[in-house]
């Protein structure tokens, strides 16, 4: 009977899967990207020793680039197979939540995690973007999941498939690795308060991660002591701070952004209730206190690091790694009954709305189908682009757009301006100039034109992702220098 009643569970949490992951392929079909996107795409633009290469030189672990250039090399080198990449991830955790979370915890928490990783805030926006987010989030998801198995059996599997989790945490971003150490901080708590005999294993575990994450820390080490910022990170003053404070359960409709609130703050309450009633200290309550706590603890890490390192290179999507853990908490505690369940069904599922609304007009809002278009028949072999007002945003977006179809020529940027012209000058090519939305040509250097005798002409108007800009051709057939 059990076992009959253990499969019905699984087949149920097997539909659930399958409809969230739905949900998630539902809003790759798009091809707009951002900045950090444009990067990461073109990255991989190469054959794999080039893939290394460039991630060497980046300031983030190769893991995720590795796997986009092998997934674009099995389904095309196009922005769905991308977008894949990232929903993978994001798929394998609701096996997670269907597989060890329900074993662990019951099948009423096992769905309202699975709901929750999907529908709360952060969940659909970063389980698409071609970034490396959804990656770590996944192991370092993992790595809490495989701790509490590991703090419960005490098996060798779950020991090792902790240590695995932990390692690829940092292999895909340095603050999943963080966020993976609580983790460690958490097991090395329950092996000294409620099993100091089997201590060993958990230093057997940390010397297994040390010895399988040393190669990527090596070249960690040195892109922290050279990093002096990352693009545009805010400072982290108490107006940030309280920000990322609340960045987990800001939806993008204050309404659901309130329920989100209300959700944790409700589960915190019975949490301490329930601990208050049992009036007993054990393992299980030192693990959701972890769960709960450890999105602060990165948060905390990260704003000390910055202190200490004088150079901001922490923002608050990093702290997307520990998000999970928030409501892994919330569902552990939300399903203990069924009054609590049902109004944490409710809840997510009006939250779930807004939130599938939100992401599906960021993804399908406006495409990029005429700029591509547009790049594909307009542009020449040995076009130059410069860009005025967001040379990083146009630097990356714009030349990834030309390699999207195979019939279009690459653009490469170059900066600045006069480096430019002479480029195209010395070529005999066309020097194409993108003006951001709120910049105009005089902002730039327009005298250099001027100096030259070049005379820009209206092409296009782009409107793609949350990007617009006025893209300008200038005719440079011959360079005679001045």
């Amino acid at each position: 009977m059990k076992i009959s009643e253990n499969n019905k569970e699984g087949r149920i949490a097997a539909v659930c899967i399958l409809v969230l992951s739905a949900v998630y392929i539902s809003l790759i079909w798009n091809n707009n990207v951002w900045m950090d996107e444009a990067f990461t795409a073109s990255l991989v633009y190469t054959d794999l020793p080039g893939v290394i290469t460039r991630s060497m030189a980046d300031t983030l672990p190769p893991l995720y680039n590795i796997l986009l250039w092998l997934i674009t090399r099995l389904l095309g080198y196009n922005i769905q197979a991308m977008k894949l990449c990232s929903v993978i991830p994001m798929i394998l955790t609701l096996v997670l939540g269907g597989g060890p979370v329900r074993r662990r915890h019951g099948l009423r928490a096992s769905l309202l995690f699975m709901l929750c990783v999907t529908f709360m805030p952060l969940m659909l926006y970063f389980g698409v973007e071609i970034r490396m987010y959804s990656l770590g989030f996944f192991f370092a998801t993992g790595s809490f999941i495989y701790a509490y198995e590991a703090a419960k059996t005490s098996s060798v599997k779950d020991h090792v498939l902790f240590c695995i989790f932990s390692t690829l945490a940092g292999y895909s971003h340095h603050f999943a690795f963080v966020t993976a150490g609580f983790a460690y901080l958490y097991l090395l708590l329950h092996y000294i308060f409620f099993d100091r005999k089997r201590i060993k294993n958990w230093f057997l575990c940390l010397l297994g991660t040390f010895i399988l994450y040393l190669p990527c820390l090596l070249v960690t080490i040195r892109q922290f002591m050279r990093v002096t910022g990352y693009f545009s990170m805010p400072d982290i003053d108490l107006h940030t701070f309280i920000q990322y404070c609340i960045y987990p359960y800001v939806v993008g409709v204050a309404a659901a952004s309130f329920v989100c609130a209300l959700l944790m703050a409700a589960a915190i309450a019975l949490f301490i209730r329930d601990a208050a009633v049992k009036r007993r200290w054990d393992t299980e309550s030192l693990y959701a206190v972890f769960c709960a706590g450890t999105y602060y603890g990165v948060l905390l890490f990260g704003t000390l690091v910055c202190a200490l390192m004088k150079a901001n290179i922490f923002v608050d999507r990093y702290l997307f790694f520990g998000a999970g853990l928030l409501w892994l908490f919330a569902s552990s505690v939300m399903s203990k009954d069924g009054r609590r369940f049902y109004a944490a069904v409710a809840a997510i599922v009006f939250i779930g709305i807004c939130s599938y609304m939100v992401g599906y007009r960021m993804e399908y809002g406006n495409r990029a189908d005429e700029e591509i278009s547009f790049l594909r028949d307009n542009m020449a072999e040995g076009d130059v682009l410069f860009c005025i007002g967001g040379h990083e945003e146009m630097e990356n977006c714009i030349p990834f757009y030309t390699y999207l179809d195979k019939d279009a020529a690459d653009l490469e940027f170059v900066y600045p301006l006069e480096e430019a012209v002479k480029t195209a000058g010395d070529r005999g090519t066309v020097l194409w100039i993108a003006v951001l939305d709120g910049y105009d040509l005089s902002d730039g250097d327009g005298d250099i034109l001027e100096k030259y005798g070049l005379k820009p002409e209206k092409a296009a108007d782009f409107d793609f992702d949350r990007y617009k800009c006025a893209l300008y051709k200038v005719a440079v057939t011959s360079f005679v220098k001045k």
